[in-house]
């Protein structure tokens, strides 16, 4: 198993860094294309193996010649709206069923947004600093001008290529200090800098806490006009968790609004929050939710 080399979290101020250059951020599955004497393995970064999954990326790979590794993002891009959206990519990597991967692959066909090349017909690529891994994996896929695998480009100006993409909707960008190498754990040279969005919700339940959580509660369920909007489990400090497991003893309990999927504690409380999210989905659910702030 190859580990890949993963961001820290960044924060705006980042984006004034010196000798950092900034790439797409894409919201869609981590992987990564090994390809040696022309079997083309697919590899998430927790070690599991996708191949079967995504043929027309194992196809395209093979297309493309000598042994390589690929580092990158596999991602569907709606062409009505010309989006990234997350759902796709994790629906054809999380299917097994070969003909539902059929209908999949006509309904949701991927593109390899390619970041990082490690290694280029048997030479460790990642002794290199990033820029000049950049230029070489340029290099190698220039000839590939059209198919699912693709080369993501780079920019200098992060601050400006930040609010483009704010601009567009988008999930943010990853900020990569040049001089670096390639390192196979988390690193503070690349950085994510994420598109949040904001929004005020109305507390109607909670799931169970467990571990250390499990004297106050897992997850606040949200509500929004009425319907789901998401489950909220991060964010809070210790006095905010003990304020929200106060006010949610003191509640009544009452019949569930709706099914999220899992169990939960419905409660008529008087409790409304602040929550930051990447996107919301394509049935209405905030992304990625996280506690904010109490809001009035």
């Amino acid at each position: 198993m190859i580990q890949p080399m993963l961001c820290q979290d960044g924060a705006l101020k980042d984006l004034k860094r010196q000798g950092f250059a900034g790439e797409w951020k894409f919201d869609g599955t981590r992987l990564l294309v090994i390809k040696e004497k022309n079997i083309v393995t697919l590899q998430n970064r927790h070690g599991i193996i996708y191949t079967r999954c995504l043929p027309e990326i194992v196809e395209a790979a093979q297309r493309i010649p000598r042994d390589f590794t690929l580092d990158g993002e596999a991602v569907y891009i709606n062409p009505a709206t010309g989006q990234v959206e997350f759902t796709p990519s994790q629906r054809r990597c999380s299917t097994q069923d070969l003909g539902a991967q059929l209908y999949l692959q006509n309904l949701y066909p991927l593109t390899f947004e390619a970041f990082a090349i490690l290694n280029l017909n048997g030479e460790d690529l990642t002794k290199y600093p990033w820029a000049e891994m950049k230029t070489l994996l340029q290099k190698f896929l220039s000839p590939v001008k059209t198919g699912p695998i693709r080369y993501v480009p780079h920019r200098y100006d992060i601050a400006n290529f930040f609010e483009e993409v704010k601009n567009l909707g988008e999930e943010g960008i990853v900020i990569k200090r040049t001089d670096s190498r390639y390192e196979n754990e988390r690193s503070w040279s690349w950085l994510k800098i994420k598109n949040w969005r904001y929004e005020v919700c109305d507390v109607v339940g909670f799931t169970q806490g467990t571990n250390a959580r499990s004297p106050f509660f897992g997850s606040l369920v949200l509500a929004k006009n009425g319907k789901f909007r998401g489950c909220v489990g991060s964010g809070f400090n210790d006095w905010e968790l003990r304020k929200v497991k106060d006010l949610l003893d003191d509640s009544p309990k009452t019949a569930k609004p709706f099914d999220i999927g899992e169990p939960y504690t419905a409660v008529n409380v008087k409790l409304r929050v602040l929550a930051k999210y990447y996107k919301i989905t394509e049935v209405g659910v905030m992304r990625h939710p996280v506690f904010d702030s109490f809001a009035e």
